[in-house]
C-alpha cells in the first residue's frame, strides 16, 4: 500500500533541506554552537525520555514532511512542545529547537541562512520572550544566592510564569529582594550582574501579560532557554578569565 510520495528535483530537495536545518539552528545549553539534531530526537522532545511508546507517528510524519516539502510545522507540535515544557518545568536543548522551527515554519520566506532566533536576541522585544528571559535571571540569583537548593523557583512556578505572568511575577521579583541583599553583602560583583541583566530584561516590560496563548507559550520557553545559556557562557568566560589572571 502505497501512503505518501513525494515529487520533486534534488534542486528543490536540497533547498528544502536546507531551510529544515537553518529552521533548528540554536545555540547549545552552554552557548556555544549546538550540532543539528536527527528527527529522532526532535520527535522525543514531545514525549516523556523513558516513553518512546508514547511517541505519536504523526510527530515524525510532520517532521519529515516540513524537512522535504518545506511547508510549516503543524501547531499541534508546538503545543506538545509546551505541554511537555511544563510537565517537565524544563526547556532542554532539542524542544527549543522544536519551539523555534514551529515558530519560524509559519514564515515560508525564510532564508536558509538567516540566522534568526540560533541565540539570546536583546533587541526581542515580545513580552512572553522577555518573561522567559526574566524567569531564568531571577532562577540565577536564586542559585547564587543559595548554592545547591533542591528545588529552584523554575521548580515550583515555570507552569504559572509561562501561561499567567501577571499572577506571578510580582511575588518572584519580591521574592530576589532577599538573595540580592545576600549576595550584595557577600558577593558584590555577582549581584551588580545580576541587577544589570534583571534591568536590561525588565526595561522592555511594559507591565506582564494576564495570559500568554500558545504561541506565546513557546516564545517564554525559547526566551528562558535562550537566557539560561547565555548565563553559563558569560559565567565559563568569567572562570576562564580569572584562570588566566
Amino acid at each position: 500500500m502505497v501512503r505518501d510520495w513525494l515529487d520533486t528535483t534534488v534542486e528543490r530537495a536540497r533547498h528544502c533541506l536546507a531551510r529544515y536545518f537553518a529552521l533548528q539552528k540554536i545555540v547549545d545549553e552552554d552557548g556555544t554552537d549546538g550540532r543539528p539534531f536527527g528527527l529522532s530526537a526532535l520527535a522525543a522532545s514531545t514525549v516523556r525520555e523513558d516513553a518512546g511508546r508514547e511517541l505519536s507517528p504523526n510527530v515524525p510524519k510532520a517532521l519529515l514532511d516540513m524537512a522535504l516539502k518545506a511547508g510549516p510545522a503543524p501547531m499541534s507540535l508546538l503545543f506538545q512542545a509546551v505541554k511537555r515544557n511544563r510537565a517537565e518545568r524544563a526547556v532542554p536543548r532539542n524542544r527549543a529547537a522544536l519551539i523555534k522551527m514551529v515558530w519560524l515554519s509559519q514564515q515560508p520566506d525564510l532564508a536558509p541562512e538567516e540566522d534568526t532566533m540560533v541565540g539570546l536576541d536583546l533587541e526581542n522585544l515580545n513580552a512572553a520572550y522577555l518573561c522567559g528571559r526574566l524567569l531564568a535571571v531571577l532562577e540565577s540569583v536564586q542559585r547564587a544566592a543559595i548554592p545547591g537548593a533542591k528545588a529552584t523557583i523554575t521548580d515550583r512556578f515555570f507552569g504559572t510564569a509561562s501561561s499567567a505572568p501577571a499572577s506571578v511575577f510580582g511575588r518572584l521579583l519580591r521574592g530576589s529582594r532577599p538573595h540580592l541583599g545576600k549576595l550584595r553583602r557577600d558577593r558584590r560583583g555577582t549581584c551588580e550582574a545580576l541587577e544589570q541583566r534583571l534591568e536590561q530584561v525588565q526595561r522592555g516590560l511594559h507591565g506582564f501579560p494576564r495570559t500568554l496563548n500558545l504561541e506565546d507559550q513557546g516564545l517564554f520557553g525559547l526566551g528562558y532557554y535562550h537566557q539560561r545559556a547565555a548565563d553559563r557562557a558569560a559565567a565559563i568566560a568569567h572562570i576562564r578569565s580569572q584562570a588566566q589572571g
